[in-house]
């Protein structure tokens, strides 16, 4: 199958079973975007180094307005574009807003998400860690952006990854176990991404540095993924832009994340028989 797709069409024919109704939502519910600039059309990202300007495109929102920490929607539709067709089955194991089940039903794939802090009706609750039996070698792509350790606080449940620190090493082992389910749902030879940031903590004048990608990317190959890319997504967080933070890391000598990684895996196919 080729890696890219061209053709940003939804499919809206394909036919619907009662078992998918929970994977498709009607667009018109979503609130129009706000902007202040136009948004500059969408297209296939064509380097390691990628970057738009709004959190959204289009008319409309995708995902939850205003919730933190949500994907910026452009790339979650350039991989559905390079790796998926219309009709094959997405899967978002840290679902969040809903951003993944928003693209994914504009282009006419399938598509479920799951959070421990579901924020829709079509979200369920589910660890990440411990996916539906029934997915086991039938889906056709897995996005996934994970909590970044514990830099954000998503909510009670004990079982959010957000509450495990990169620090003490407790969050990597989870991670694992998370990777580990994906490679189980996965159909031989298709794809996922994960689209994470490094962690920089600094606490009253010493920083420590936690390589989170680099150390996830390790992991992935450990358990048996194989590398298709990696790519640099521009970050445009209103943070580094506010004059406090850029003062502070300055005075401080320590970086703000100016880029996200995108690790772009393949589940190996099995070998072809020999005669």
């Amino acid at each position: 199958m080729p890696d890219r797709r061209h053709t940003p069409r939804p499919n809206p024919d394909h036919r619907r079973s009662d078992a998918d109704r929970l994977e498709r939502s009607d667009r018109s519910d979503r609130p129009a975007a706000r902007s202040h600039h136009k948004k500059p059309p969408l297209r296939i990202q064509p380097t390691t180094l990628w970057e738009y300007p709004s959190q959204d495109y289009g008319d409309s929102h995708q995902g939850i307005p205003g919730y933190k920490g949500a994907t910026p929607s452009y790339i979650i539709w350039n991989l559905l574009q390079r790796y998926t067709e219309p009709g094959e089955l997405v899967v978002d194991p840290c679902c969040g807003s809903g951003t993944t089940l928003d693209v994914a039903r504009d282009l006419g794939r399938r598509a479920l998400g799951y959070d421990v802090h579901p924020k829709r009706k079509d979200i369920f609750r589910v660890d990440a860690r411990k996916l539906p039996p029934e997915l086991t070698g039938k889906v056709d792509f897995v996005f996934i952006d994970p909590p970044y350790s514990t830099h954000l606080d998503y909510g009670d449940d004990p079982r959010d990854l957000g509450k495990l620190s990169a620090r003490s090493g407790e969050y990597y082992p989870a991670m694992r176990d998370v990777f580990v389910e994906i490679l189980r749902v996965l159909k031989p030879g298709r794809a996922m991404g994960l689209y994470v940031s490094d962690s920089y903590e600094h606490r009253s004048g010493k920083g420590t540095f936690h390589p989170i990608g680099f150390e996830l990317f390790r992991i992935m190959l450990d358990i048996g993924f194989e590398p298709i890319d990696i790519v640099s997504v521009v970050r445009h967080n209103r943070t580094l832009e506010m004059g406090n933070y850029r003062k502070a890391a300055e005075e401080g000598n320590y970086f703000l994340r100016g880029f996200n990684y995108l690790f772009i895996m393949r589940k190996p196919s099995p070998p072809r028989p020999t005669h």
